[in-house]
């Protein structure tokens, strides 16, 4: 049985009914805009409407269950309820949970008819929501950093947030992984909550360091840096042409990682040498959603994969499914940040910073691959 029948069978009856009818809609939607792209074959403008018809039918398919919503996105997560709920039951359950944001509080948004459940803003207006439909049978747990949207507290947390959570990093980037941590956190909780209505401790913020990982410029091939928040060189990356290897250095000038790009594969594919011997080698898979790479190493399996629907280019490491760290696109507006695809590097365990290292460079890659095909 498959992962979306097993799902299927685990809705309640009204959700196996919006599956139903929005798997229905979506085809005939998905029908109709290939039809206007093959009979209006002639007409750039028929191709076009019916290339939006293509996508709006896509998006509808993608609505129909949480599994197939949660797959086309990271900023708002769906969460099936067993019955119809009220925001209410969420805030007795969580009113007296500690999280990195503080507890939650009712409060209503510019945006809802209802109340909603809130955790936040930190100090620099990062954070979390949680809304159920009118019917009370979908929630949504979703990130925002637009304060003016909540419009009244309706009641008050119970435990302050931790000033620091998320605000190591506000200089460069719009999206902080410690947030995003906590929101699958608080997902994976409160679906246990609808399960056996046992509320799951939601995970205490994990100390992180961060890096700037900037390019630097080189007639041949490319350069980079990673420095800690001091300035601090940690290592240097050396790229020779045609791109299809990368070193990385410490300062001692130590070879710490080298990437070999594998050629005759349809998608792209490096090996990975960590201090001379064989480590691993990434392979990127074909996704539409989001760009996604795995490798399996010794520990286990590795993922480097998009955040899918933030602002830029964001993505998380992952090894068994521990967060290692993220690459962020840096977004300070600098000239050289124009110029070239300069990322964040925020790292929580240091005996993997090579290796965030490493992933960094994918990223980059990645970044000009993308750019070449808008260009092309």
């Amino acid at each position: 049985m498959s992962e979306e029948t097993m799902k299927f069978g685990d809705m309640s009856a009204s959700l196996k009914l919006r599956y139903v009818i929005y798997r229905l809609l979506s085809l005939a939607v998905i029908v109709a805009g290939a039809m206007f792209v093959v009979k209006g074959y002639y007409s750039s403008f028929l191709i076009s409407v019916g290339t939006v018809i293509l996508i709006i039918g896509i998006a509808m398919w993608m609505m129909a269950s949480p599994g197939s919503y949660n797959s086309s996105t990271d900023m708002v997560q769906m969460i099936a309820m067993d019955r119809p709920r009220k925001i209410e039951e969420f805030y007795e359950a969580y009113k007296d949970v500690p999280t990195p944001l503080g507890s939650c509080y009712l409060a209503n948004f510019r945006t809802m008819r209802r109340p909603a459940l809130a955790f936040g803003p930190n100090s620099e207006g990062d954070y979390l929501y949680f809304w159920l439909t009118g019917d009370g049978n979908l929630g949504y747990i979703g990130y925002s950093f637009l304060t003016s949207m909540i419009k009244k507290r309706i009641t008050e947390p119970l435990h302050p947030l931790n000033e620091d959570f998320g605000t190591n990093a506000a200089a460069y980037i719009c999206y902080h992984s410690d947030i995003m941590l906590m929101q699958k956190g608080l997902q994976k909780s409160m679906e246990h909550f609808v399960k056996t209505g046992e509320v799951l401790p939601v995970v205490e913020a994990r100390p992180s360091k961060v890096y700037t990982f900037t390019e630097d410029f080189k007639l041949m091939g490319q350069r980079f840096d990673l420095q800690d928040e001091d300035g601090e060189l940690i290592y240097h990356i050396e790229g020779t042409m045609p791109l299809k290897q990368f070193y990385i250095y410490d300062v001692q000038n130590t070879e710490i990682f080298r990437i070999e790009k594998r050629i005759l594969h349809a998608l792209p594919t490096y090996d990975f040498y960590y201090r001379g011997e064989e480590y691993g080698r990434l392979e990127k898979k074909f996704q539409l959603i989001r760009d996604t790479f795995t490798m399996n190493v010794k520990e286990g399996k590795l993922v480097l994969r998009e955040y899918a629907g933030s602002l830029g280019h964001n993505f998380f490491v992952i090894l068994n499914d521990r967060m290692l760290g993220s690459i962020m696109e840096n977004l300070e507006f600098t000239l050289k940040n124009v110029v070239f695809d300069n990322s964040v590097v925020i790292c929580y365990e240091e005996q993997y910073l090579p290796l965030l290292t490493a992933m960094a460079i994918m990223v980059a890659r990645e970044i000009a691959r993308d750019d070449e095909k808008e260009n092309s």
